[in-house]
């Protein structure tokens, strides 16, 4: 804490900050004052010209309407009687949709495209307009704006007459004005009554000091008013945001001059602090390689722990599985005498015993058998775990397509319709690989229902860096809640009087899979069939797999 305040008092004291922070924000609040008139300028021009643009397409486009009508009034006032004026009238306003009623000489006959537009021509046309003369604007029942327009037309023999139109400003003007005023709202009045706009009738509020109102001052008729104004999508964001970006960075600048001020001044204090600390550093240094000795000690002592348990272990799983191997084959003799000189018994004093002994002698003979079988599983499944795998390239369809022929030929009283689809080839232990598809076409043919034919299907396919083959039944099914028991030994889901077998081929398969470095898992549901998939490392996947279990 002492060193601390003496950097603090030798560094630039907090009135000389202040100063610095006050300089800096009154240049940086003139630098956004000034970035934001050059941009009101510019902004400000480019509405100027937006307007005289638009007045003068306004301007051009009014003044061909009323020429196109003057020029082809003369035109239908020639034709003869005979002549179905009416007709080209209406193909005219076909042409010019702004146009929507016309009342066209000698006879001044109407063509209308409404009952409505028939009706503000017939009342313009009752108070007998002079030549040249723009009346309106008058709003239609759905809100439109509509003028007309009693143009003077001369034509053969030096006779003048008048044309009188009813037409839609908005319709002539509204596609023109939105494709040149991009970026832009815009407010077209006659006669002081609105008759088209584009985006909104008014500028936002911090937009509406550059809105700039131009006259539209055709031939004929009183100037029109045209307000154009800047869009918000229109004007930069550096305009909204320019200022405050600028002041920020003066703000910030002054901030980083004074602080390289005050780092300065005590720059000097701080490398006798370093020098202390570099002192200190040095002898933390000398502590902790005594430490580091320490740890590799204990590292040693840990390791040597280990690589003890480890063979304690695997002295164990040995010894397991000799016990497994020794149980299998001593128990064997002993149950075998059982069965032989119960068969015996049965035989020589058949006479001599009634039902109830009889069954009790089978009882004996089915349990022995049973134990036998029981024995015979547990050998098998001790011996899946030391089989040395053999891995080789295989042709997989091929391999089942044999099994599937032993399978038939083993089971002849036992219909199986066995459907093999593509087997993508694995690289794994042909003898193994064969137990599991036998195993699993088995028990696929066994569970069938009792009152169909049994349907199997076979398929696989590669995905990433593993190949999945699945074994597909439309059997008995079992009860998806109890799926993790199927691959444990001796845990059988139906009863052993219904189904022949010990309840530990899958979890032979099982094993078997994973020694592979794959993963099996089944799907099925009561009397709805079964689906028993496994798979088999890719050579490039082969290494995220687990050799043993």
């Amino acid at each position: 804490m002492k060193r601390s305040s003496e950097l603090r008092a030798e560094g630039l004291g907090p009135a000389a900050i202040a100063v610095i922070l006050l300089l800096g924000t009154a240049v940086s609040v003139l630098l956004s004052l000034n970035l934001r008139r050059q941009q009101e300028l510019e902004i400000d021009a480019q509405t100027d010209s937006r307007a005289s643009a638009l007045a003068r397409l306004g301007i051009s486009e009014i003044d061909r309407l009323y020429a196109d009508l003057q020029r082809r009034g003369a035109f239908w006032a020639e034709l003869a009687a005979t002549d179905p004026a009416a007709v080209r009238v209406e193909v005219f306003m076909e042409e010019n949709p702004a146009v929507i009623a016309v009342a066209y000489p000698p006879l001044m006959k109407e063509v209308a495209a409404s009952q409505e537009a028939r009706e503000i021509l017939e009342r313009w046309q009752a108070q007998e307009l002079a030549p040249d003369t723009i009346v309106g604007p008058t709003t239609l029942s759905d809100g439109r704006s509509v003028m007309g327009a009693n143009l003077r037309i001369s034509y053969l023999g030096g006779e003048q007459r008048a044309i009188l139109a009813v037409y839609e400003p908005a319709q002539r003007l509204r596609s023109l004005f939105a494709e040149a005023a991009s970026g832009f709202g815009f407010a077209l009045s006659a006669n002081g009554q609105l008759v088209l706009s584009h985006d909104s009738a008014s500028p936002d509020a911090d937009l509406a000091a550059f809105a700039k109102t131009v006259a539209i001052d055709p031939r004929i008729g009183e100037p029109w008013a045209l307000t154009v104004w800047p869009l918000p999508a229109a004007v930069p964001e550096s305009y909204r945001q320019g200022p405050i970006v600028a002041l920020a960075s003066g703000l910030l600048a002054s901030v980083l001059i004074a602080m390289a001020l005050h780092l300065g001044a005590l720059a000097w204090r701080r490398s006798k602090i370093l020098s202390a600390a570099n002192a200190a550093l040095e002898r933390q240094i000398d502590d902790t390689e005594r430490g580091k000795g320490e740890l590799e000690e204990l590292s040693a002592a840990l390791a040597a722990r280990v690589a003890a348990r480890t063979a304690e272990l695997n002295e164990t799983i040995a010894d397991l599985e000799t016990f497994n191997y020794s149980v299998s084959h001593d128990l064997r003799s002993p149950l075998a005498a059982i069965i032989n000189f119960s068969a015996i018994f049965s035989e020589d004093y058949a006479g001599r015993l009634d039902d109830t002994q009889k069954e009790y002698l089978q009882r004996i003979m089915t349990s022995a058998s049973s134990a036998v079988g029981m024995m015979d599983a547990l050998l098998s499944y001790s011996h899946s775990g030391r089989t040395e795998l053999r891995r080789v390239e295989l042709d997989v369809e091929r391999l089942v397509r044999e099994v599937v022929g032993e399978a038939s030929a083993a089971w002849p009283t036992r219909p199986c319709d066995v459907k093999v689809g593509t087997l993508p080839n694995a690289f794994a232990d042909e003898t193994i690989l064969r137990f599991i598809f036998a195993n699993l076409i088995s028990n696929a043919c066994k569970f069938a229902k009792t009152s169909e034919s049994a349907k199997v299907e076979i398929g696989g396919q590669i995905e990433a860096t593993e190949i999945v083959y699945f074994v597909r039944d439309e059997g008995i099914g079992f009860d998806p809640r109890f799926a993790a028991k199927l691959f444990r030994p001796f845990e059988r889901l139906h009863r052993a009087n219904e189904y022949e077998g010990q309840g530990v081929g899958l979890a032979i398969v099982a094993r078997m899979v994973r020694r592979h470095g794959g993963r099996v898992w089944a799907q099925g549901a009561v009397d709805k069939g079964a689906t028993f998939y496994f798979t088999i490392p890719t050579l490039d996947g082969e290494k995220h797999g687990t050799r043993e279990i």
